[in-house]
């Protein structure tokens, strides 16, 4: 499958702040973006997934993530393992829409835990026990908000099941703390998942049903989908090349391959500060602050080459493929007839060069 087709260029995507410059277009567009630190084949990765959803769109009541079909899981960690981080965004309905950020620990929760166990009873009445439970465990306003995930592994698929407490009740009726309506949610899995243990084009997916709004009713027939594209393998590499005859500055060069994509028309961003790793990873936000330059579109063989000033100082660089997206093809991996909205490419960063200025002249 070559990815070629349509791609479109996601200005949204990642930027949490853009969203809340107007109203949102539709009633319901969440959106899941999957970004790995690995992506060879049959290797270990963790996984950074990101969700957002316009503020001005109905409230999630529930999502559930499908990692991608062929993937391998290890979902036995000990309760209290913390397995990553989280970082969110919620509009405080009940503080004047408040934007307010939550952050704090992803943990494997106790299945025995009474808060778990009647979580699980809301949540997946159908399904009382799982094969793991994590706690993206945050805090908002000094209290602490707990929100659990329910993992099982079902046949090639591991899916994470949460529920969110309606934004629009009492929280004494069930409601959400301060009215919490999730903007965006970014967090972090390490240890448990492994790449397929083959080449070929690969999906994460995102399962979202809204609240009807102003209650704390959930409407299934408004769920969608958003999916997030990997190919295994991906690779991206940034190197210094030699200068040419009459050239001054820095050159570097470099590929984005990606199976199942053609790369032709993608425009890689260059990253640089001052201080080591200024490009966003799975496991990093990057460097704030940090230079941005968007180089010229790459040819089908992802091949690229660019030339800068000297550095005045020591300058660190990262190339980064990012906010990049197309249509989904196919049917939805539940075998349900779940209508999907869109599916982003995965983001990978390059390696980091450090350049240091040139040395000066010595004067005789």
């Amino acid at each position: 499958m070559k990815k070629s087709l349509r791609l479109v260029l996601l200005v949204c995507a990642s930027l949490v702040g853009l969203a809340f410059a107007a109203p949102a277009l539709a009633t319901f567009g969440p959106s899941l973006t999957v970004e790995q630190t690995s992506y060879k084949v049959g290797g270990k990765t963790t996984a950074d997934v990101f969700i957002f959803a316009p503020q001005n769109d109905d409230a999630i009541a529930k999502l559930t993530i499908l990692s991608p079909a062929g993937y391998g899981a290890n979902l036995g960690a000990a309760p209290g393992t913390k397995i990553g981080k989280v970082v969110a965004v919620v509009k405080a309905k009940a503080i004047a829409n408040a934007i307010l950020p939550l952050a704090g620990d992803v943990l494997v929760a106790n299945p025995a835990d009474p808060a778990i166990v009647a979580a699980a009873a809301r949540c997946t009445p159908s399904q009382p026990t799982h094969g793991s439970t994590w706690v993206l465990n945050t805090a908002l306003q000094g209290q602490t908000i707990a929100i659990p995930v329910f993992v099982d592994k079902l046949g090639p698929l591991v899916t994470m099941q949460v529920c969110l407490p309606s934004p629009d009740v009492p929280q004494d009726q069930g409601g959400a703390t301060f009215g919490a309506q999730l903007v965006s949610a970014d967090f972090s899995v390490a240890g448990v998942f492994t790449n397929a243990p083959a080449k070929g084009g690969y999906e994460w997916a995102a399962d979202f049903t809204p609240y009807q709004p102003g209650t704390a009713t959930p409407v299934p027939t408004g769920t969608v989908e958003w999916r997030t594209y990997v190919g295994l393998p991906t690779t991206l590499t940034l190197a210094r090349a030699k200068l040419k005859k009459h050239q001054k500055g820095v050159a570097f060069s470099g590929r984005l391959s990606q199976q199942g994509l053609n790369p032709a028309g993608i425009r890689l961003r260059l990253y640089s500060s001052k201080k080591a790793n200024p490009a966003p990873t799975a496991t990093s936000a990057g460097v704030q602050g940090a230079k941005t330059k968007r180089l010229a579109k790459l040819p089908r063989t992802g091949k690229f080459t660019v030339l800068l000033p000297s550095v005045k100082a020591r300058t660190f660089f990262q190339v980064r493929f990012e906010n990049y997206g197309t249509s989904c093809e196919g049917p939805s991996p539940t075998k349900q007839p779940i209508p999907c909205k869109g599916e982003d490419l995965a983001p990978i960063t390059s390696n980091q060069l450090r350049v240091l200025p040139p040395p000066k002249k010595k004067h005789k």
